[in-house]
């Protein structure tokens, strides 16, 4: 059980340090792709590394019935007197309790993720159906856009087959052809990168643990970091003057109150506009903000692959 151990130890110490330095690492945004990339890597090491340990603790527990005292004073010495004595039984039974709680634990999260991801997708899959029964089903906006009647400034993407991109009668008016052309450059890259398969993912995470930090500023963050991915594919195509015009057309307050865009939904101007703004004009220093990230990442994921590898040199430390 070491092993197991030292698993929960490390998802545990990358979920309470984790947070804090990757949004320090992330929060210009030097290099968004990247910084999407550590936040993904840390939540999937810790949910990988505490499914493992449960899986650990279970597996050693079943193997190790009726010689509970061993397993314990190796693997906790804390508790080894009270193995060895005559409460050794007891003991088991309360480490099988706990094993198959933790069990079930895993199982109920795992399928309430499966079931928040299937709500979403239903979620985005309904709107742009209901967009495309609307307008006909055809395409009659610039560039492929569905346009709707709204005077709310909005332009947004949602995934599904085939993927839909809305745009607003409000858009259209404020926008210009080389803004409009950042915009849906903008959009493209979300559908293109599979952004939001990413959001559905971390979106689940937060709302099933709400209470852990790693998982709730992680959503908040990498929704930030996708926003300012679109950003510099739309600014490569059309230029950052192009883009910044265009978020701050589509920023200006709607007249009239309007349905709000869907949360399966990717917005051009929904997130963040004034930070994106502000590094599309001062771009930071990208190769410092790589390092940082690469620097941060490595430690991170060192973690299981040192555990693992002391494990092998010193079987010793394996309760069986």
């Amino acid at each position: 059980m070491n092993l197991a151990v030292c698993l929960l130890a490390y998802a545990l110490s990358l979920t309470v340090f984790g947070p804090a330095v990757l949004s320090r690492v992330t929060r210009v945004g030097a290099a968004p792709r990247w910084g999407i990339g550590a936040w993904l890597a840390v939540m999937a090491s810790v949910l990988v590394a505490a499914v493992a340990a449960v899986a650990l603790f279970v597996s050693q527990t079943v193997a190790s019935w009726g010689r509970i005292g061993p397993v314990l004073t190796g693997c906790v010495a804390g508790l080894g007197m009270i193995a060895r004595g005559g409460h050794g039984q007891l003991v088991q039974f309360g480490v099988l309790v706990l094993a198959a709680m933790s069990t079930l634990a895993v199982i109920t999260l795992g399928t309430r993720a499966a079931l928040a991801l299937r709500r979403m997708r239903r979620g985005s899959h309904d709107h742009g159906r209901a967009v495309r029964i609307a307008t006909g089903d055809t395409p009659p906006g610039p560039g492929g856009t569905f346009v709707i009647d709204s005077d709310r400034r909005g332009v947004y993407c949602l995934a599904g087959r085939p993927h839909t991109i809305v745009i607003t009668r409000g858009a259209l008016d404020a926008l210009d052809g080389v803004q409009l052309a950042a915009v849906l450059a903008h959009e493209h890259a979300h559908l293109r990168g599979r952004h939001h398969q990413v959001l559905a993912f971390t979106g689940a995470l937060s709302r099933l643990l709400p209470r852990v930090r790693l998982f709730t500023q992680g959503a908040g963050d990498v929704a930030r970091l996708l926003e300012m991915r679109a950003d510099d594919v739309a600014a490569r195509r059309h230029g950052p003057d192009a883009v910044v015009d265009a978020l701050l057309a589509l920023s200006l307050p709607a007249p009239t109150i309007t349905p709000a865009i869907p949360a399966a939904a990717l917005s051009a101007a929904g997130l963040a506009v004034t930070q994106r703004v502000e590094r599309l004009l001062f771009p930071p220093n990208a190769i410092t903000a790589r390092i940082g990230l690469i620097t941060a990442t490595g430690t991170a994921l060192l973690g299981p692959v040192l555990t693992v590898a002391l494990m092998i040199a010193q079987p010793g430390m394996a309760c069986i």
